[in-house]
């Protein structure tokens, strides 16, 4: 049995770190080669926060999910930076602390979000399941929409939101409880995008 769970636990933990680096070198070798509005899902927070809320939804307790989601999004920005070194392209030291304070925050908010989705209480588990379409939601609407104006781009993560939503609802056929509980997560998001939109103004 100890065997068992030793082999368990080491799969696990290559899947957090295949995955977390895995996406930010993906992210960071497709940076170059993309062209709008596909290059805006390289440059925005919801697609890393999208494999945090996942890895978290299959961890037995909520203390594991926000860990997780926050270790992911450390491996994220490892793989990420690295990349980006080897091609010249080093960052300075601010701009990396201020993405790891963002994965540290948001990392553990979404695993935890992954956790009820996957594990809590039908109404728990509908709130957990609205945070992931309202990130794309509000990226579309503050970064794409109102800050940049690139309404392909604002569309494409709209796009992207309704079919989490309709992906994630599939769980116990919760789209109507999920998209009810947008009205609180949607806002939510709107203020969590405009904070760190005005911290990242205020640091750089």
């Amino acid at each position: 049995m100890q065997r068992h769970g030793r082999a368990r636990l080491l799969i696990r933990m290559a899947a957090i770190l295949v995955v977390g680096l895995g996406v930010g070198i993906a992210t960071s070798l497709l940076q170059p080669e993309l062209r709008a509005p596909w290059l805006s899902l390289a440059n925005a927070a919801s697609p890393w926060l999208t494999p945090m809320f996942f890895l978290g939804a299959f961890r037995r307790r909520p203390w594991g999910a926000a860990l997780v989601g926050a270790t992911t999004g450390l491996l994220e920005l490892l793989g990420f930076f690295a990349i980006a070194a080897v091609r010249g392209d080093a960052s300075a030291h601010s701009l990396v602390l201020f993405w790891v304070a963002c994965a540290l925050l948001g990392g553990p908010i979404f695993g935890l979000a992954g956790w009820l989705w996957w594990r809590g209480p039908r109404v728990l588990s509908a709130f957990g399941g609205a945070l992931l379409p309202a990130a794309f939601f509000a990226e579309a609407a503050v970064i794409y929409g109102w800050r940049l104006h690139y309404l392909p781009s604002a569309i494409l993560f709209v796009a992207v939101g309704v079919g989490v939503l309709l992906l994630l609802g599939l769980r116990g056929w919760q789209h109507g409880p999920i998209a009810l509980w947008l009205l609180v997560a949607f806002p939510a998001g709107v203020v969590a995008e405009l904070l760190v939109g005005m911290a990242y103004s205020q640091a750089f």
